[in-house]
């Protein structure tokens, strides 16, 4: 279980390099997610939390930032200890590890670059087959901004999962 931990900190750490590839940050939360999905929970589980401040800082907007702080801020005024209560990565509360998962080739729109991400989320669940095969699709909004080196690379500015809220949107209410 450490030996996966650290895997995944030596890819994050080793993230920035390839920031020409607008999917590499992605990429990244998807490795966390899988490596979180593999983590036996109990008291003493250990996981990779996609907000913490090296990974907002490195991997996502400054405007998703923003809004990420403020949405922490406010809940923090409310006693709140829980500001997302599902992984928004893989959507849902729980989920297995990705599954079958592809990147769709990346859009850009303006000054935004989409990739859409499709991927099976219950495969490793008892139960209805046609739910195991079922295929999560998000579209990730990402834009390329300038790094503390002064090399521009993608950023996450927006995850959203088909037919849901994006979650910017969710973060941005919370204050209000």
């Amino acid at each position: 279980m450490k030996k996966v931990i650290a895997a995944t900190w030596m890819s994050l750490l080793a993230g920035g390099a390839l920031a020409a590839d607008p999917a590499e940050p992605i990429k990244v939360l998807m490795d966390a997610a899988a490596a979180n999905a593999a983590v036996e929970p109990g008291p003493d589980a250990v996981y990779t939390d996609y907000f913490a401040p090296g990974m907002l800082l490195m991997y996502f907007s400054d405007g998703f930032v923003r809004d990420f702080t403020a949405a922490l801020l406010k809940q923090r005024e409310g006693h709140s200890q829980v500001l997302i209560d599902w992984d928004p990565v893989i959507g849902g509360q729980d989920g297995c590890a990705p599954k079958d998962v592809t990147y769709g080739k990346p859009e850009a729109k303006g000054g935004v670059t989409e990739v859409l991400v499709s991927f099976k989320r219950s495969w490793c669940y008892d139960g209805d087959t046609e739910t195991k095969e079922e295929v999560t699709q998000v579209t990730y909004r990402l834009l390329q901004e300038i790094d503390e080196s002064g090399e521009k690379q993608f950023v996450i500015d927006d995850i959203h999962f088909a037919n849901d809220v994006p979650l910017r949107i969710s973060l941005q209410e919370l204050p209000k």
